[in-house]
C-alpha cells in the first residue's frame, strides 16, 4: 500500500510540474506576443502620422495656381491643327506597310504626315 500511495504521490508531484512548466512557457509566449503587438501598433501609429503628412503635402502640391504655374514654364505645348487629326482606319499598322494605307486612305493630310515621318 505504501508503494502505491508513494506512485501516486511521485505521479502528481510530476504532473504539477509539467503543469507548471507550461504555464511558463505559455506567459512567455504571451509576453513576446505583447511585444510583438506594441511593437505593430507603433508602426501603424507611425505610419499613420506619415499619411497625414503625405497628404498634407499631397494638397499643397495639387493647388491650382501651383499647377497652372508649372503648366505654364514646363508645358510648351501648341493647339491641335485640324490637318493634325486623322481617322483610325488611316493609321499604319506594323503588318501593312505605309504605302498600302496611304493608297487605301488617299486624303492629302495624311500623305504629307506619312512624308514628314520618313
Amino acid at each position: 500500500m505504501v508503494s502505491t500511495k508513494t506512485a501516486l504521490s511521485a505521479l502528481w508531484l510530476t504532473l504539477t510540474c509539467f503543469v507548471i512548466f507550461g504555464c511558463f512557457i505559455l506567459k512567455n509566449q504571451v509576453h513576446d506576443l505583447e511585444r510583438e503587438l506594441s511593437r505593430i501598433n507603433q508602426n501603424i501609429a507611425q505610419d499613420v502620422k506619415n499619411i497625414h503628412v503625405l497628404k498634407a503635402e499631397w494638397g499643397r502640391l495639387n493647388t491650382p495656381e501651383r499647377l497652372r504655374k508649372l503648366a505654364m514654364e514646363h508645358g510648351s505645348l501648341n493647339k491641335i491643327r485640324a490637318e493634325q487629326i486623322i481617322n483610325y482606319s488611316a493609321l499604319p499598322f506594323e503588318n501593312e506597310s505605309s504605302s498600302i494605307a496611304v493608297a487605301k486612305n488617299g486624303s492629302k493630310e495624311y500623305k504629307k504626315l506619312v512624308k514628314q515621318e520618313r
